[in-house]
């Protein structure tokens, strides 16, 4: 019975060890995230893992050249901020070649704390074009999708409202082509959600 007892112990650590594998890689995986720089981080995580840090430091600079790139489309009081993710990313890249960087860990929470930047620099972005009177839908997309991929990075889950106005948001990109518009009360909620979310996240990084 003691025998019995402990193989089936042993399954159920076996199982959740298997489990645990496949959250951290679906969290890192090329198609779980579907624009960029995430889907170029995870092509970089990936080839870390497998060992070819010649290839992950490649694609690491090749994010931060993305990155910097958006710090030139925000507001102008969120371009440094955004400019300093994509330094950061590219010193990233350097240590990975240089073979300093020692875990996949390291560059989880190196891309965490780039989208975290660029979630920011989105959401400023947003506000001026509130305040000014201007659309805000594209510049809240892109700051919850970059929310969205923070969260994933470090393995925090985002609060009810943020998620459910990330949602929300990745809809309404997605049908913006047609012409659809969101209304004044559901752009002023998605605000104050994606806000809110990139607070709660920024506490955990």
């Amino acid at each position: 019975m003691k025998k019995e007892s402990l193989l089936s112990l042993g399954t159920l650590i076996m199982a959740a060890s298997i489990a645990a594998i496949a959250v951290t890689y679906a969290q890192t995986s090329q198609s779980d995230f579907a624009g960029e720089p995430d889907h170029t981080m995870a092509a970089s995580h990936e080839s870390f893992v497998k060992g070819d840090t010649n290839k992950a430091a490649e694609q690491i600079q090749k994010a931060a050249v993305y990155v910097k790139k958006e710090s030139n489309e925000v507001a102008a009081d969120a371009k440094e901020g955004v400019k300093k993710a994509a330094d950061d990313l590219d010193r990233l890249g350097q240590d990975v070649k240089k073979g300093t960087v020692k875990s996949g860990d390291e560059l989880k929470k190196a891309f965490a704390k780039v989208d975290h930047a660029i979630a920011e620099g989105w959401h400023k972005t947003a506000q001026e074009a509130k305040t000014s009177g201007k659309e805000t839908d594209e510049a809240l997309g892109k700051a919850g999708a970059a929310l969205d991929g923070a969260a994933k990075w470090s393995g925090t889950k985002l609060k009810e409202g943020a998620q459910a106005s990330v949602n929300a948001l990745k809809k309404a990109g997605e049908k913006a082509g047609k012409g659809l518009k969101a209304g004044a009360k559901e752009v002023d909620s998605w605000f104050k959600d994606i806000g809110d979310g990139i607070k709660d996240v920024g506490r955990k990084l």
